[in-house]
């Protein structure tokens, strides 16, 4: 096993930390090791950055340990997330728009941990925006299968605990919009007066619900008529974390239904696909719609940190 075929994608999130043995050439995950060691613990625990610099250390050199690759020094690390921002390893400027598909204009910072070659990842940011992690998976996606849509003008939306809506012309990333989608709901839904107790299920009738309900100026009112319509038994209790979630899905495209993009390409895991293609499809029927399948999106930062590589 030499470092040229062989890399370790290591994917550090706000709640979670995730490392993958690569094999380049065949681009498959052969090993990983995933932990709850998020970048927001880790900056709970050890609040000065020379700590925290020595903690997320030894978090990568025990995860590398647990891969069974203590031997092995040489292969590289390629680092993405939230371990570039002020609360991570060391916080790197982020890259400004435009940026192209390719990477070319993010911002790195190389070390070593152990003799293995580690490379950190920057973020981008807009007039009023930032992302970290993203830009990687974008990297990935136009990397692979997908390479051939980035000629085109047109939304890549990706759903999650932030989601994102990247505006990308002929190749190269102009502006992006972030959502709170996500962390709302799971606050509202776990956290406060709309919670419900028992098991849940998706109900599409009370998700479509949700959609128009959030057409109607006023997000808060719309928000507790989740509780109140299942109060007054208008709504089943198993069935109004859908109507919630349609709601702040359906926010989340307001500002896209007063002038509809002509072209969406949707990059959503399992989890999500299906709400997020119920949203376009009802409020925006005229746009054209792409989708990206989910085990693209999974390989995405994989292909990201290959075609960020520098190591030879």
């Amino acid at each position: 096993m030499t470092p040229a075929s062989h890399f370790l994608s290591c994917d550090w999130g706000t709640s979670h930390f995730r490392l993958r043995l690569i094999d380049r050439i065949r681009m498959t995950i052969l090993d990983e090791h995933t932990s709850d060691e998020g970048i927001q613990a880790l900056a709970l625990n050890y609040p000065q950055n020379e700590e925290r610099h020595l903690a997320m250390a030894e978090v990568l050199r025990s995860s590398i340990d647990a891969l069974a690759l203590t031997d092995q020094p040489h292969i590289p690390v390629m680092m993405s997330g939230m371990a570039s921002s002020t609360l991570g390893w060391q916080s790197l400027p982020y890259a400004p728009l435009p940026a192209p598909l390719d990477g070319s204009t993010l911002r790195y910072l190389d070390f070593e941990v152990d003799g293995h070659p580690v490379r950190l990842i920057s973020g981008l940011h807009s007039a009023n925006d930032v992302m970290r992690g993203e830009e990687t998976e974008l990297v990935g996606l136009f990397s692979g299968p997908a390479k051939a849509r980035a000629t085109d003008d047109f939304i890549v939306i990706l759903p999650g605990t932030h989601s994102k809506h990247v505006q990308i012309c002929n190749g190269t990333i102009t502006d992006f919009t972030t959502y709170m989608t996500g962390e709302l709901f799971q606050l509202l839904s776990t956290q406060s007066t709309l919670r419900v107790a028992g098991e849940t299920r998706f109900d599409e009738t009370a998700f479509r619900q949700g959609l128009e309900a959030s057409q109607n100026p006023g997000l808060g009112r719309a928000m507790f008529r989740t509780r109140s319509l299942t109060l007054l038994g208008q709504l089943t209790p198993a069935h109004s974390p859908a109507y919630l979630s349609g709601m702040l899905i359906g926010a989340e495209f307001s500002t896209l239904t007063g002038a509809p993009p002509s072209r969406i390409l949707l990059a959503a895991g399992d989890q999500l696909a299906e709400q997020y293609h119920l949203a376009i499809s009802t409020l925006l029927p005229t746009t054209h719609l792409g989708i990206i399948d989910p085990d693209e999106l999974a390989a995405a930062a994989i292909r990201g940190h290959a075609a960020l590589l520098p190591f030879a």
